[in-house]
């Protein structure tokens, strides 16, 4: 099996508002590793536009287990579960590493990627050689975990946004990292109709921070698309679900030190005539502020 890892110190420019590495720049360095395995294997951008060949992604789940910051030095590794006739689930484990070599586990994932034709965008069969390339002999196939739904309960708090060409990859599409940051945008309209607006969080010593996600990507949105990003408050399993607000805005149960308990999302995004985007489902907990300007975040 062709195992690959690339290392990665973390630009300041790429965490958030409490400094912790955005949900958005995770899943670029996941696929970057996946570009730079597949180069490793032969596979290179050459390859692939010789074969009219690209892979696109069609859903992620992360899991970030420790807050990562500004200056820390990451180590990706990848390496691919499974295959099928035009797909193939791709597992990531990223280790922070201390100045002594030392390394801790930060964040887990998987993608599963789809094989396509560059001209028509429809699946095409992956060639042997490749499937050989990444995993030698053995020729397996996991299950899927199942489609995430289509809506939550009540009337979802709604985010119109506008695809603006600075969101678009190298093959003209929407980057999969640019829907993490609609998601959040569409999250944070959500806290702030629940009366808890980022300035809010920011007095209190802190914020509300993804702490796991799973993107279900359904079409890829273009230049010009007008799309709706809807959120909804899931049932957390231990916390007490205290409904809604008087006029069905939604509430976040808070814990005895007066700050949002965590709360899971689901999230959808569309187009603006109801075509389907993306589905999303996220874990949310909250960080404290560092004490240190530029440090990690506090559990």
């Amino acid at each position: 099996m062709h195992r690959y890892a690339l290392e990665h110190r973390v630009s300041h420019a790429d965490v958030d508002l409490l400094g912790e590495v955005k949900v958005a720049a995770l899943l670029g360095l996941l696929e970057q590793a996946a570009v730079e395995a597949s180069w490793d294997c032969g596979f290179d951008p050459a390859w692939y536009t010789a074969e009219a060949r690209v892979w696109i992604i069609r859903r992620t789940r992360l899991e970030r287990m420790l807050p990562v910051g500004g200056g820390d030095r990451l180590r990706v590794a990848t390496h691919v579960l499974d295959w099928r006739r035009a797909r193939s689930l791709r597992a990531y484990a990223i280790e922070r590493v201390g100045e002594d070599g030392a390394a801790v586990p930060v964040v887990q994932a998987t993608t599963d990627w789809v094989y396509c034709d560059l001209t028509s965008g429809r699946p095409a069969s992956v060639p042997e050689a490749m499937r050989r390339a990444f995993s030698g002999v053995e020729d397996v196939t996991l299950p899927r975990a199942r489609a995430i739904a289509e809506a939550g309960p009540g009337a979802p708090v709604v985010l119109p946004l506008v695809v603006r060409p600075s969101l678009l990859d190298h093959v003209t599409h929407v980057n999969n990292a640019a829907y993490a940051a609609m998601l959040e945008d569409g999250a944070f309209e959500l806290f702030a109709r629940a009366g808890w607006p980022v300035a809010r969080m920011l007095e209190r010593g802190g914020a509300l921070r993804t702490t796991r996600i799973d993107l279900e990507y359904l079409d890829d949105a273009v230049a010009g698309d007008e799309l709706l990003v809807r959120s909804w408050i899931a049932p957390v399993e231990g916390v007490v679900d205290e409904g809604r607000a008087p006029g069905g805005a939604p509430v976040l149960a808070c814990s005895a030190a007066g700050t949002p308990c965590d709360v899971r999302l689901l999230q959808t995004i569309t187009r603006s005539d109801g075509s389907r985007i993306m589905r999303a489902t996220s874990a949310w907990a909250w960080r404290r502020r560092p004490a240190v300007l530029g440090g990690v975040p506090e559990a």
